[in-house]
C-alpha cells in the first residue's frame, strides 16, 4: 500500500512535511510548521490502492498500472483470454453480445446484486471488488448446461450463435435478482441484445418458460434459486452460492465498489476512486483545471465518441461514494447521484401502488423502462444523463424532461465542498468544473389537482432514441372547464439545442380553460410557431418534430380532458398498447423417416450457448501475432493527394503503414475475382476515391486498439474534391448510369395491351437500403506458411473466391492458398465478394509482416465501407381490366448499385417482377444507378425483396383506382397450374390458389376485416388495417458444392467436410441428418468439420438459399458410393452391427471414403417455386406515426421439410429481417461528405423483440411433398422475407382509415421503409384536425 498523499502543505506557507510515524488520537495530526512555526491539525487519510483486484467466474485477478485506464472489460476479458465467449462487436452498448453479469450495491437493500452489464462500456478499473461472471461460468456441454443455455438449446433460440451468450447473460443476471418473474417482465428485460437471425421468437418462448404465469403445456417452468446456480460446492457438497472463491480486499465491505480508494498511474493516463465526499471534493479542487472526467457507468461514451475515456488525462471513479447513493421518499423524494437508471425504475415502480405516494412514479418508471437497454440502465447513473445534456445541448435527455417536468432541484457540491442548489434550465447553464451533482429533490404534490405525464416517441420501443420526448405538468380545476391554475410546465426535448420549454404556450394557457376547444386550437397554433426544430441529416424531419411536438400537447389534454371528448377521440390519449406476445408454430413430420425431417435443435447450439463455439477473432492468439486495421476516406468523389502515416508511426507499438504501392509485383489490387463479368474494386484506393468510407491504407500494430487510435491519426489530403453523389433520385435526374448491365426483357406485346386496357395507371414507388447488420463483422486472419503459401480463416460465404483473391493479390498460385472457414457470425449475402476487402487485406499484412495477422473490421468500419442491400426506385405503367385483372405490365426499375456494378443481381427483377401474379404481357426495364457510394452487396433475398414490394405497391395501386379490396384484385390475378412466367417457367406444381384460400380460411381473414371496420369507426386517431399477401419465388439449384465423407475404420464413427458454410442455416445439421438417413445410423456418430478450399475445392459460394439442399444431395450420392461398397461385405455377414460392418470393410480394403460434386439434374436443374402467403393486421396511432403488427398469420409451403425446427427458425427470421427492412432501418448520409451517418447501433436499428407480431403463427403446409426438391424438400432461406410487405400493406390501410376521416381517401403511394414519421405524414396529420370531437 501507498500513502494516499505522501506529504502535507502547510495552509499558511505551503510548504511540504511528511507526518512521522506514530499513535493517533481518532486519525488526527497536529504539529508546528517547521518553516513558519505555524500551528495546524489534519486528518489521517486511509491508504490507497495502486491496483485492481476482481474476480472472474470465481477465479481472483489483480491488475496495476499495465493497462492503460481507457481499457475495457471487455478488451481484457478477451485480450487476456479469459472469456472469448464473450463476444465484441459494436463497443458502444447498443448491440449486447457482449453482457456480463457482476455484482453492484442496491442501495435500497444496502448489499451487493446480480446485474447484468454490457463488459465494453465498463472500464477496466470500475471492477475493483467486483464479482464477475461470463458465459464460461455457467455451464458447458462437457460439465451440463445451465438451466438458461439448455431452455435456449431446446427452444431453438441459437442460429449462428453469435448473440447467445449475450441473450443467456441477460437472462442469467435478470433471474438472479427476480427468480420469479412473468413473462411481461420477462419480455420486457429482453431489450439488450439485438439478435439478426432467429427473429427473437424462440428466444422469448425459451426465456418465458421460466415465468410463473407460463403455460403449463410448455415446456420448462420457473426455477428454485437453488437451480440459478447447479455446480455443486465441493466443501459442502450443496448447491454452489459462489461464496468460496479467493477473498478479495473488498469482500468485508457490502458497501459500493470498492473499500479502499485507488490511484493508479498510467503511462497516459491517472485513475483515481476516492470512496468519500469529502476524498472526492480534495480531487476536485485538485484536478479541477485539468482534462477529468468523472466516471460512473461510461455509458455516455455509446452516444458521444469524444467522451471515450482515452481523451481524459485523470479519469475519477465515483462509484466509491456513499454518499451518492442517497434514496428518500418522504417528507420528499431525494435521490443520490450514484442511482442508476434500474434503482430510479425500480423506487418509481415500488411505490406507484401506494396511493399515499407520489403520483407519477408510475408514468415516470413507465418511462425510464423505455430508455436505453436494461443492461445499459444497470450501468448508467440519472446524473449521468444529466450531464451528457450539459454537455451536448442537443441530447435528448430522458431525464432532463422527467425531472424538469416536476420542477425537480439539483445539489451540486464544488472541491471545496461548498453545496449549491439549482433548477433544471439553470444546471445547464453552469460551470460544472471542479463541481459535482450530488443529489437531486423531487418535489410531490399534496393536492388531486396536479396531472403529470410524460411522453417518448421512437422508432423502435427499446434500444432506440427518442425523436422528441415531453413532459406535462398542469395544475387544472376540473369543475372550471379544466382551468389552468398556475403556470404549467411544458417541457420538450428533441426539437432545438435550446428548446427545453415551452414558455409561450405556458404563459398563454395559464389561467385558461383547457378544456374550451377554442383554446385547445389558440394554445396548439401558439406552440406550432414556438417549436422551431433544428434540420440535421441524422434527424428526423423538422416537420415531423413540430408535428409531434403538437401531438403529444394533444395527446395530453385528450388524456386529462378525457370528460371533454367524444368518446371514439379518447384512445387517442394513450399510446398504443402492447401485451405480452404469443407464437404458435404448426408442422408435420413423418417419424418413420428420423432422423430425416425430425425437429432438432443444431448441432452446434449448445456450444454456441455456452460460448465454446469459436469465431475468427476467438481464436487464440500466437505469439508473433499482429493485428491491422483500415485508414479510410472521410470523403467520396476526390482524389487522394497524399497520406503522411508519420504520427501514426511515431506512436508505441505500431509496426507498419501499407498502402496500395506495397502490393507485390504482379499482384491485384482488387478484392473481387474476374469471374461472371465482375470487375475489379480496388482494396487500397490507388488514386481516385470513390467514396467516403473506401479503404485507403492499413496500419499494423499490437493490439487492436492501437491499431484503431494509429489509423485515425494518419493524415489524408484530398485533391479535386466534388460534391458526392449518393442520393439515387438525384443520380437518375443526372443520368449517371453504368451502361449495358441488362437489356430490358420484353414478353408480348405489352404497349398495345396496355392501351387497349378498360383501366390504366401510372406511378412510381420505392424502397431504401438496408445494412446486413451481420453481428461478426468482416474478419481476416492470415499466416504465411512455410512453404511460401498462406493459410486464411476468414468470415467468407465463398472459400473458392476468397482464395482466388488472396492468391491474385500476392501474385502466388491458388493452390498456395488454403481458406478454412468454421462457422460465420451471420452473414446475409455480405460475405460473398465483400468480404475479400477484409482478408485480402489482412493476406497483403501478412506477407509483407512475414507473421500472422489478423483484421476485424470494426462495427463502424463495416458499416461505412462495406454496401448495403441495393436501394431501387420504379415507375410503372398498368392496363387491366374493370375486375382488376392485369392486360400488360410495363416497369422501368433503377438499382443504386454504389460505385461499382458488382452484385447488381437485376436479373432477379426479370424472375420476381411477377410475383404470383399471371399476365400475358410484360416489359421490364433494369437500370444499374451509379452513385459515390460503398458498392452495393447481395443481401438475403437481393433483388427480389425490393422487387416484390414494387409489385405489391402495384397491385395495391390497382385496387384503390378500382375500389376494389386489395386481397380481391391479388387472387383474380393469381398463378393456377401449368401456366408460364414472363422468364418462360412453365408452373406445373402451383398451388398458390389453394394455399391462399386456406389461410384465409384459417386466419379468420373476413371476419377480421369487419373487425378492423368496426375497430375503425370506433376510435378517431387510432386505425388498424389488415392485408394478405400471395408470394411465389423461384428457387435454382445450379450451384456446386464438393462433399467428403468418411467412415472411421476404428469405431465407424463419420466426418463429413462439405464446401457449403454454416451460418446460422443449420446446414451442418441438415447434412447430418440426411447422413444418419442414408446409412441408417444414429447422429452420435456423424461430426461436420471445417469447410476448406482445398478438400472442397472448386465449391460456389453459400448464397441464394439452396446450399443445405444440394451439400445434402452430395451427402446422398457420397452415401450411395459408401453403401455400393460396403454392401458385398454386409451380404457376407450375418446381421451386422454398425460398427461390425465397418471394421469388417476396413479390414479387407474397402475404401471408407467418398467424394461428391453436386451437379444438378434434369429434373432439379430448372429449380422449383417455393410457394406462401401471410395475413398481418397492424394498429397504428395516427397522432404519432408509431405502429405495431398485432397479428400474423403465415402458411408456407416448405414441402417435406428437411428439419421443421430450423426452417421455422429461418421462416421467422427472415421474416423479421424484411419487417427491419420495411419499418425499422434506414441508412443516411452525409449530403457533403458522403460519409455513412447511421454507422452505429444507436442510430441504425433493426429489429428488437418489441417488433415482433404480438401472435404470430407459423404454418407449414401439409401433405406438400416437393417432386423436383432433395428429398421432397424446399428452401426456407430467402422467400420469407418477401411475405414481411404485408406490414407495410396493412400500415396502409390503417392510414387510409384515418385520410378517409378528413376526406381525403384517395390513392397515394407509401415507400418503404415506413418510419412513423412517413406514417404521420401520409395521415395527413395537422393542429386543426386536434378537437374534442364535440
Amino acid at each position: 500500500m501507498l500513502p494516499f498523499l505522501p506529504s502535507v502543505k502547510c495552509p499558511a506557507c505551503d510548504v511540504s512535511h511528511t507526518p512521522l510515524a506514530g499513535q493517533l488520537k481518532n486519525g488526527v495530526y497536529a504539529g508546528s510548521c517547521q518553516n513558519c512555526g505555524y500551528f495546524f491539525k489534519f486528518r489521517a487519510v486511509e491508504d490507497t490502492a495502486d491496483t485492481v483486484t476482481f474476480s472472474v467466474n470465481g477465479a481472483q485477478y489483480t491488475v496495476g498500472n499495465e493497462f492503460d485506464p481507457a481499457t475495457s472489460l471487455n478488451e481484457w476479458l478477451r485480450s487476456q483470454q479469459v472469456s472469448t465467449g464473450t463476444k465484441q462487436m459494436c463497443l458502444e452498448g447498443g448491440c449486447g453480445v457482449c453482457l456480463v453479469s457482476v455484482q453492484l450495491y442496491e442501495p435500497v437493500s444496502g448489499t451487493k446484486q446480480v446485474y447484468t452489464v454490457n463488459s465494453c462500456l465498463v472500464q477496466l478499473y470500475m471492477c475493483d471488488g467486483w464479482e464477475v461472471t461470463t458465459i464460461e461460468g455457467l455451464g458447458n456441454p462437457a460439465d451440463g448446461l445451465h438451466p438458461v443455455q439448455q431452455r435456449l438449446v431446446d427452444y431453438n433460440g441459437s442460429q449462428c450463435g453469435f448473440c447467445s451468450p449475450g441473450q443467456v447473460m441477460n437472462m442469467y443476471g435478470f433471474l438472479q435478482r427476480n427468480p420469479k418473474p412473468t413473462k411481461q417482465q420477462v419480455e420486457d428485460n429482453f431489450d439488450a441484445t439485438i439478435c439478426r437471425c432467429t427473429g427473437y421468437r424462440p428466444i422469448l418462448d425459451a426465456m418465458k418458460s421460466f415465468a410463473v404465469d407460463t403455460i403449463p403445456s410448455q415446456h420448462g417452468g420457473p426455477l428454485d434459486i437453488e437451480d440459478l446456480n447447479p455446480k455443486v460446492c465441493k466443501t459442502t457438497n450443496k448447491p454452489c452460492r459462489r461464496r468460496c472463491r479467493p477473498k478479495t480486499k473488498d469482500d468485508a465491505n457490502t458497501g459500493p465498489s470498492g473499500s479502499v480508494p485507488l490511484h493508479i498511474v498510467g503511462e497516459r493516463a491517472q485513475w483515481l476512486k476516492p470512496t468519500t465526499l469529502q476524498a472526492l471534493c480534495a480531487l476536485l479542487k485538485q484536478y479541477g483545471g485539468a482534462n477529468y472526467r468523472l466516471v460512473f457507468g461510461n455509458t455516455g461514451y455509446g452516444v458521444y465518441k469524444e467522451l471515450g475515456p482515452w481523451m481524459y488525462d485523470i479519469l475519477i471513479d465515483i462509484r466509491g461514494v456513499q454518499d451518492f447513493y442517497r434514496m428518500e421518499t418522504s417528507p420528499s423524494v431525494v435521490v443520490g447521484a450514484n442511482l442508476s437508471l434500474t434503482n430510479l425504475r425500480e423506487m418509481f415502480e415500488r411505490h406507484a401502488s401506494d396511493p399515499s405516494t407520489v403520483t407519477y412514479f408510475p408514468d415516470f418508471a413507465r418511462h425510464v423502462k423505455q430508455v436505453a437497454s436494461n443492461s445499459v440502465r444497470n450501468l448508467a447513473c440519472w446524473a449521468g444523463n444529466l450531464m451528457l445534456k450539459h454537455t451536448h445541448p442537443d441530447f435528448v435527455s430522458d431525464v432532463f424532461t422527467l425531472f424538469e417536468t416536476v420542477g425537480a432541484q439539483l445539489n451540486i457540491v464544488d472541491g471545496e465542498g461548498k453545496e449549491s442548489s439549482v433548477n433544471l434550465t439553470d444546471f445547464l447553464t453552469t460551470d460544472l468544473k471542479g463541481k459535482v451533482v450530488v443529489s437531486a429533490i423531487l418535489p410531490t404534490f399534496s393536492t388531486d389537482d396536479v396531472y403529470i405525464r410524460t411522453f417518448r416517441v421512437a422508432q423502435r420501443l427499446q434500444l432506440s432514441h427518442g425523436y422528441v420526448v415531453a413532459g406535462f405538468n398542469f395544475q387544472l380545476d376540473k369543475n372550471d372547464n379544466f382551468r389552468v391554475k398556475v403556470k404549467p410546465s411544458i417541457v420538450f426535448q428533441g426539437i432545438n439545442a435550446t428548446t427545453n420549454h415551452a414558455t409561450t404556450t405556458e404563459d398563454f394557457l395559464t389561467g385558461k380553460q383547457l378544456g374550451d376547444p377554442a383554446i385547445l386550437q389558440e394554445a396548439l397554433t401558439t406552440l406550432g410557431q414556438e417549436m422551431k426544430p433544428s434540420s440535421e441529416p441524422i434527424l428526423a424531419s423538422p416537420e415531423y418534430r413540430q408535428n409531434l411536438a403538437c401531438s403529444l400537447f394533444y395527446k395530453f389534454v385528450l388524456n386529462t380532458c378525457a370528460d371533454k371528448c367524444q368518446k371514439r377521440y379518447q384512445s387517442g390519449g394513450t399510446g398504443l398498447y402492447r401485451p405480452v406476445s404469443s407464437a404458435v408454430q404448426t408442422f408435420d413430420s413423418r417419424k418413420e423417416e428420423w432422423p430425416l425431417n425430425q425437429p432438432m435443435t443444431k448441432l452446434d447450439a449448445a456450444y454456441q450457448v455456452c460460448g465454446e463455439a469459436r469465431y475468427v477473432d476467438d481464436l487464440p492468439l500466437e505469439q508473433t501475432e499482429l493485428y491491422a486495421t483500415f485508414v479510410i476516406s472521410t470523403k467520396g468523389n476526390a482524389k487522394l493527394a497524399s497520406m503522411d502515416p508519420s504520427a501514426a508511426l511515431a506512436m508505441s507499438g505500431v509496426y507498419k503503414f501499407i498502402q496500395a504501392s506495397d502490393i507485390p509485383t504482379g499482384g491485384t489490387n482488387s478484392f473481387t475475382a474476374p469471374t461472371g463479368g465482375i470487375k475489379p474494386e480496388e482494396f487500397l484506393c490507388s488514386g481516385q476515391v470513390l467514396y467516403a468510407g473506401q479503404p485507403l491504407a492499413i496500419i499494423v500494430a499490437a493490439d487492436p486498439q492501437t491499431a484503431e487510435t494509429a489509423a485515425s491519426m494518419v493524415k489524408v489530403t484530398y485533391a479535386d474534391g466534388q460534391r458526392p453523389l449518393s442520393d439515387m433520385k438525384e443520380a437518375i435526374k443526372q443520368k449517371s448510369f453504368f451502361p449495358g448491365v441488362l437489356a430490358p426483357r420484353v414478353v408480348g406485346d405489352p404497349d398495345q395491351a396496355i392501351a387497349q386496357s378498360a383501366r390504366r395507371i401510372t406511378g412510381t414507388i420505392e424502397c431504401g437500403l438496408q445494412a446486413h447488420f451481420h453481428l461478426e463483422t468482416q474478419n481476416g486472419r492470415c499466416a504465411p506458411d512455410d512453404d511460401g503459401g498462406m493459410h486464411v480463416q476468414c468470415t467468407t460465404q465463398d472459400i473458392g473466391v476468397t482464395a482466388q483473391v488472396v492468391a491474385r493479390i500476392l501474385n502466388i498460385p491458388q493452390s498456395a492458398v488454403t481458406v478454412e472457414v468454421k462457422r460465420l457470425g451471420g452473414a446475409f449475402g455480405a460475405k460473398n465478394l465483400r468480404n475479400g476487402m477484409a482478408t485480402g487485406a489482412c493476406a497483403l499484412a501478412a506477407h509483407i509482416m512475414r507473421r500472422p495477422i489478423r483484421l476485424c473490421m470494426n462495427f463502424h468500419t463495416n458499416l461505412k465501407s462495406v454496401g448495403k442491400r441495393h436501394p431501387y426506385y420504379a415507375q410503372y405503367e398498368i392496363g387491366f381490366t374493370e375486375e382488376g385483372k392485369l392486360n400488360g405490365v410495363s416497369v422501368t426499375a433503377y438499382a443504386n448499385c454504389g460505385s461499382s456494378p458488382n452484385e447488381n443481381l437485376m436479373g432477379a427483377v426479370f424472375d420476381n417482377i411477377d410475383n404470383a401474379y399471371h399476365c400475358e404481357n410484360w416489359r421490364v426495364t433494369p437500370i444499374a444507378v451509379k452513385t459515390n457510394t460503398a458498392c452495393n452487396a447481395s443481401c438475403r433475398g437481393p433483388g427480389s425483396l425490393p422487387t416484390h414490394f414494387i409489385t405489391e405497391s402495384m397491385m395495391d395501386h390497382v385496387a384503390k383506382t378500382l375500389g376494389k379490396d386489395p386481397s380481391d384484385v391479388r387472387k383474380v390475378n393469381l398463378y393456377t397450374k401449368g401456366q408460364v412466367t414472363p422468364g418462360g417457367k412453365r408452373l406445373d406444381y402451383c398451388n398458390i390458389a389453394a394455399l391462399v384460400s386456406q389461410l384465409e380460411a384459417s386466419s379468420g381473414f373476413q371476419v377480421r376485416k369487419q373487425q378492423v371496420a368496426l375497430f375503425n369507426q370506433a376510435n378517431r386517431w387510432k386505425k388498424r388495417g389488415i392485408s394478405m399477401i400471395p408470394v411465389r419465388y423461384g428457387i435454382g439449384l445450379g450451384s456446386h458444392y464438393n462433399v467428403f465423407v468418411a467412415i472411421y475404420g476404428s469405431d465407424g464413427t463419420i466426418a463429413i467436410d462439405h464446401g457449403g458454410i454454416e451460418m446460422g442455416q443449420g446446414v451442418n445439421t441438415k447434412v447430418a441428418q440426411v447422413c444418419a438417413y442414408e446409412l441408417g445410423v444414429p447422429m452420435s456418430l456423424i461430426r461436420v468439420k471445417k469447410s476448406s478450399s482445398t478438400t472442397n475445392a472448386n465449391s460456389s459460394g453459400s448464397n441464394s438459399s439452396h446450399t443445405s439442399e444440394l451439400t445434402a444431395m452430395g451427402v446422398i450420392e457420397c452415401c450411395k458410393t459408401l453403401k455400393s461398397r460396403m454392401d458385398p461385405i454386409r451380404l457376407q455377414m450375418d446381421k451386422p452391427s454398425w460398427t461390425q460392418l465397418v471394421s469388417e470393410c476396413y479390414k479387407k480394403g474397402v475404401d471408407l471414403s467418398a467424394t461428391a460434386y453436386t451437379v444438378a439434374t434434369s429434373s432439379s436443374g430448372s429449380g422449383y417455386n417455393v410457394y406462401a402467403a401471410i395475413v398481418t393486421e397492424a394498429e397504428v396511432d395516427i397522432l404519432t406515426g408509431q405502429s405495431q403488427i398485432l397479428r400474423s398469420d403465415l402458411l408456407y409451403d416448405c414441402g417435406e421439410s428437411l428439419n421443421p425446427e430450423l426452417d421455422i427458425g429461418q421462416i421467422e427470421g427472415g421474416f423479421m429481417m424484411g419487417l427491419g427492412y420495411h419499418l425499422t432501418e434506414k441508412v443516411k448520409f452525409d449530403p457533403t461528405t458522403g460519409e455513412v451517418l447511421t454507422d452505429g447501433t444507436w442510430e441504425y436499428t433493426p429489429p428488437m423483440p418489441k417488433n415482433l407480431p404480438i401472435n404470430f403463427r407459423v404454418t407449414l403446409l401439409k401433405n406438400a411433398p416437393n417432386p423436383v426438391g432433395v428429398l421432397r424438400s424446399k428452401t426456407a432461406g430467402e422467400p420469407p422475407l418477401m411475405l414481411s410487405s404485408s406490414a407495410v400493406f396493412a400500415i396502409k390501410q390503417a392510414v387510409e382509415a384515418a385520410r378517409a376521416e378528413i376526406g381525403q381517401d384517395v390513392f397515394f403511394t407509401l415507400n418503404s421503409p415506413v418510419f412513423a414519421e412517413d406514417i404521420q405524414a401520409a395521415c395527413m396529420v395537422k393542429p386543426s384536425q386536434f378537437t374534442f370531437g364535440q
